[in-house]
């Protein structure tokens, strides 16, 4: 499993009668509007991953999705969550993500009651870091939030 160097653009992309055949489901991770995550571990290797899990709808648009993997797949950053690997079913695109541990961010801070400058400063210099990278390769994302 994994992203490999040099590969066609198209030969990353795995296709699947059942993905359970590939993964063991252990726990649900979150859900929302038109997604599932998952805690799995890949029944070949052991390797834990979150898989996203999203339901192909009739109106979705398989090139924009594609692209948008694409993308994902060149990010390599230590402040941003790498995808792992692609699938694909009849009903559902699977997207394999680098597992990580913590939590969210708000909810550590809830937790915590206050955060110092020290703690804070260090947060937003990963945030920026991670920004930084996706902005010099192109990239914008739309969707920063705190929690």
């Amino acid at each position: 499993m994994g992203r490999k160097e040099g590969e066609d653009s198209r030969s990353w992309k795995k296709m699947t009668d059942n993905i359970q055949d590939t993964f063991e489901f252990l726990e649900m991770l979150g859900s929302g509007a038109f997604s599932e995550v998952f805690l799995v571990k890949e029944r070949k290797t052991g390797m834990q991953v979150a898989l996203k899990c999203i339901k192909k709808m009739p109106n979705m648009h398989d090139a924009n999705l594609e692209n948008e993997i694409a993308v994902l797949r060149k990010i390599k950053h230590e402040n941003v969550v790498a995808l792992e690997d692609f699938y694909e079913s009849q009903t559902h695109y699977y997207l394999a993500m680098q597992l990580v541990s913590g939590g969210e961010l708000f909810d550590r801070i809830l937790e915590r009651g206050v955060y110092t400058e020290k703690d804070a400063s260090l947060v937003l210099r990963q945030v920026l870091s991670a920004v930084g990278y996706l902005h010099r390769n192109g990239i914008v994302h739309r969707d920063l939030k705190v929690h």
